[in-house]
């Protein structure tokens, strides 16, 4: 899997913290030219920094194995918040709040992330969470094509009783979207990335602009005009989502974010093939789609549609009914924006996981540049926009006043023994293996079947970023 990161001539450096002067240069390499794995100390724990997985507007992600305490070489996705502005701000305190509040319920969902560790490193956020497989529902859909109303019905009521978890809480998504939806190694799913969230429960007072936030083409009309923040925005962003693994997005690329956000605002969409479709599948359109919110309804209601009449919902949510697809197959996509491709446990990279800038993306930039006088190679880096966060009043002492309780170690590894395989849910939730075939009769789903012959993926679309980014 190659890299969608730019880099550049400029002799602007990617600038590492001390204790990674010691990997750059030729040192960075092991014997015959083999990358070393990057290891960083915070909270006593040491972590081994061994792979990129992907990047978000504000973020990088890494495979990370820890070396000691109670989760000795257990594998985590390794989250680097760069606090480039004062939306990343935000959108860092936010998630930790959120993950946090997930991660002290006393009923855990296999379809939400899980949160092990949160701490700062060189004045950025990382957050230690539950691993997926590097893949998500985005590149499953580019991998296999469009997928069949049943393919699409498993998936969607994963995601439906991840949802009602998160409602349960008071937490509204905001940002439902195939990128972020992620594959589990057993072929099923959970939703992720919760910096653009809103918790029902701690706001008394009206959403600021701030708030209105997620992806044009998942928006919920009421949240692209500002209007109102309720648990229904996420059923629109659920009916998107469905639309576009049967028949491929609700709507073309527009030439720009305005155009996107006016078409959010209403509620435009086009369901390919619609009338090609069952009844029920279009019943479910119908429901989720309805542009004003009053008149769209919870999920406890569209879980009752004729379109998930044969699911036993006790079975989706104990994570026991057999994944139509197989992972093994999958592929992540990057952006296409990028020209440069580093390996993804290129040394450079892995330095980037707790570097004090955050590596260039999505300029189009050409190589990875030496420093004057110095024939070690650097990532180009972004510095942060100072002025956008000294207008939102975040000085260097105010972002350490508000990160000050930033640390977070799971309850679950706050014990001196390591649990067993089977003492603890949180170890084993990912891996948890199928525990009965699926019954096509009972419960409308499909059986296993490959990645092969993939049908044509129509009106394919580029990753999208949150609006504001």
């Amino acid at each position: 899997m190659g890299l969608d990161i730019e880099v550049s001539q400029k002799n602007t450096v990617l600038v590492v913290c001390p204790t990674l002067a010691r990997f750059m240069g030729a040192s960075i390499f092991g014997q015959q030219g083999k990358p070393i794995p990057i290891r960083f100390h915070k909270m006593h724990r040491d972590f081994n920094v061994l792979r990129f997985i992907g990047r978000g507007c504000y973020s990088l992600v890494f495979e990370a194995r820890h070396t000691e305490g109670p989760d000795t070489d257990k594998s985590y996705a390794l989250k680097r918040f760069f606090l480039q502005n004062s939306s990343a701000v935000n959108c860092a305190l936010r998630e930790r709040r959120l993950l946090e509040k997930l991660a002290l319920e006393p009923t855990q969902s296999p379809f939400l992330p899980t949160l092990f560790y949160s701490f700062m490193v060189n004045d950025g956020p990382v957050f230690l969470l539950r691993e997926g497989t590097g893949c998500d529902l985005f590149d499953l859909l580019h991998t296999n094509g469009l997928l069949s109303e049943s393919q699409s019905r498993f998936y969607v009521s994963e995601i439906i009783c991840g949802l009602e978890h998160l409602h349960s809480l008071g937490i509204v998504h905001l940002d439902l979207k195939p990128e972020n939806v992620l594959m589990c190694p057993t072929g099923h799913v959970f939703i992720s990335d919760f910096d653009r969230s809103y918790d029902l429960t701690q706001s008394t007072k009206r959403p600021t602009d701030d708030d209105f936030t997620g992806t044009p083409l998942f928006m919920a009309p009421e949240i692209a005009k500002g209007d109102v923040i309720t648990t229904k925005a996420d059923v629109w962003s659920l009916g998107v989502l469905m639309a576009e693994m049967v028949c491929g997005p609700i709507r073309p690329v527009a030439k720009d974010l305005a155009e996107d956000l006016r078409w959010a605002k209403e509620g435009r969409y086009t369901i390919r093939r619609l009338k090609s479709l069952t009844k029920p599948l279009q019943a479910f359109f119908s429901t989720c789609l309805q542009r004003k919110y009053q008149q769209r309804p919870e999920l406890a209601v569209v879980r009752q549609l004729r379109f998930f009449k044969y699911v036993d919902w006790d079975q989706v949510r104990s994570n026991s009914l057999t994944p139509p697809i197989s992972t093994s197959l999958l592929k992540h996509r990057p952006n296409r924006e990028a020209i440069c491709k580093l390996n993804p446990t290129d040394p450079l990279l892995l330095a980037s996981a707790y570097a004090s800038e955050m590596p260039i993306t999505r300029k189009k930039l050409c190589q990875v540049v030496h420093n004057q006088g110095d024939s070690s190679p650097r990532l180009a880096t972004e510095p942060p926009d100072l002025e956008d966060l000294a207008a939102a009043s975040m000085t260097k002492d105010a972002l350490a006043k508000m990160f000050a309780d930033f640390t977070f170690v799971h309850p679950s590894l706050r014990r001196s023994i390591k649990p067993t395989d089977g003492s603890s849910e949180l170890f084993s939730q990912s891996a948890k293996p199928p525990s009965s075939p699926v019954d096509e009769n009972s419960n409308g789903l499909d059986s296993t079947i490959s990645v092969e012959d993939p049908k044509p993926y129509l009106r394919k679309r580029n990753r999208k970023c949150s609006a504001g980014d």
